[in-house]
């Protein structure tokens, strides 16, 4: 094993010893990664209620919507706390050294195929125009990490929502190991709460399978300067490097857990992944004095329209010019921004949002995942919601690999309830 080691080192990977809950609900267990639903907490009242007195990792996050609130740093304390309880009273079982193979399946697709593994932190850097190994894909925004160092730092636990992606069109690592799922472990098989489908994992811990697993990964990293770029979780990756680099300062060991962190591995050209657009949705906002400083910045029109569905017509259309939809109150309707220096839309609208902000610091943001959470926001008076359209997979890491990290909230895989589910977790304890 430690020749197998030596090898995936070099690529990054770390095989690590997960944690599953030994004894717990697992419907109860699991639930939706915490920078969801951020500006509905209905969601995550009910999610409450669905839990109860039973363990679960919604004792262990801090969802997002609550990251305003006066308690939060007594938020903090009790999920450390409380993970330090859940070890001490052996919720958790150890599994076999060795990688997990995950089948989701959403209310959107049947399935999506992943692997959870370890990466090694020296192997990542989040900066813009970072040649690493494993690369951003969206520009990190260092006031957000804070409140998740606050969580990290004194965490004996890594419970992930982190995504990385690889681009493997032949399907050699991860669809390949599903061949032979029959032969793995079944570690766990049930349905996830508030819509968000069915999740099937097995544990692959023979070293032959994990050598045969390690030889396409090298194949893989033959033909690629980056070999994973991150999908999903790129804040929680970045809190985690800067606590490793921290550690590492203060004399931290080179094999201590901190350098590694848990993931879940998924091939960009599997059918289950979908590229989803972010949506804006601005609050405390005029939207009159928003359009007319736009057109004081860009050559553009605003036009509106009968329905939400024509409007998604109209930015979808196949022209050179930027165009994002817009919906209101009282009006839907759609902007059209003539071909500006800047080739990437997301980031047309995203530079104008941050500048305007700056200006008129009562206007809020927050970033959408599906069509239905924008409308419902944007209707409300006051608002204005910005629909946006998804990129193109397919030229998806030709883009980080030229271009560098791409403007934040640029885009997202698959719906909101079809984000990972915090179920595995690993050790952080030396």
């Amino acid at each position: 094993m430690n020749s197998l080691k030596i090898r995936f080192e070099k690529m990054g990977i770390h095989i690590p010893e997960i944690l599953l809950p030994a004894d717990a609900e697992m419907n109860k267990w699991a639930v939706v990664a915490c920078d969801q639903y951020s500006s509905e907490k209905n969601y995550w009242k009910e999610t409450e209620e669905i839990v109860g007195n039973s363990p679960s990792t919604l004792n262990l996050i801090l969802p997002e919507c609550y990251l305003e609130d006066d308690d939060k740093k007594d938020r903090v304390q009790k999920i450390n706390s409380t993970m330090k309880s859940y070890m001490k009273e052996n919720v958790f079982r150890k599994l076999d050294r060795g990688f997990i193979i995950v089948d989701r399946s959403t209310p959107y697709v049947e399935s999506r195929q992943g692997m959870i593994l370890a990466v090694d932190l020296e192997k990542y850097s989040f900066s813009k125009d970072t040649k690493s190994l494993i690369r951003p894909t969206e520009g990190t925004v260092l006031e957000r990490l804070p409140p998740r160092i606050e969580i990290r730092k004194n965490a004996p636990l890594d419970i992930p929502h982190i995504l990385l992606l690889i681009n493997d069109r032949e399907k050699s690592i991860i669809e390949n190991a599903f061949i032979d799922s029959d032969s793995f472990e079944t570690v766990y098989d049930f349905d996830l709460m508030q819509g968000g489908g069915h999740v099937k994992g097995k544990l692959i811990s023979d070293e032959s399978y994990l050598e045969k697993i390690c030889t396409a990964f090298e194949k893989l990293f033959e033909n690629n300067d980056m070999l994973f770029a991150v999908g999903d979780g790129n804040h929680s990756l970045a809190t985690a490097k800067e606590i490793w680099e921290k550690l590492k300062s203060e004399g931290a060991p080179e094999d201590h857990p901190a350098r590694f962190a848990l993931v879940e591995v998924e091939n960009i050209f599997n059918e289950g992944i979908i590229f989803e657009p972010i949506h804006r949705v601005l609050f405390d906002i005029d939207r009159q004095d928003f359009f007319e400083k736009l057109k004081t910045v860009y050559e553009c029109e605003i036009r509106t329209v009968s329905s939400e569905a024509v409007m998604k017509d109209k930015v979808s259309e196949n022209t050179r010019e930027h165009r994002i939809g817009y919906v209101s109150d009282d009006e839907v309707g759609y902007i059209s921004i003539k071909e500006p220096a800047i080739k990437l839309t997301y980031e047309v609208i995203q530079k104008f949002i941050d500048d305007y902000r700056e200006d008129n610091t009562q206007v809020n943001i927050d970033y959408i995942h599906g069509e239905k959470a924008l409308y419902d926001l944007s209707r409300r008076k006051g608002n204005l919601g910005l629909y946006l359209n998804a990129i193109k997979k397919s030229e998806f890491f030709d883009m980080i690999v030229a271009g560098g990290a791409l403007p934040r909230k640029t885009f997202s895989i698959g719906e909101a309830e079809e984000k990972r589910y915090y179920i595995e977790s690993r050790s952080l304890i030396s």
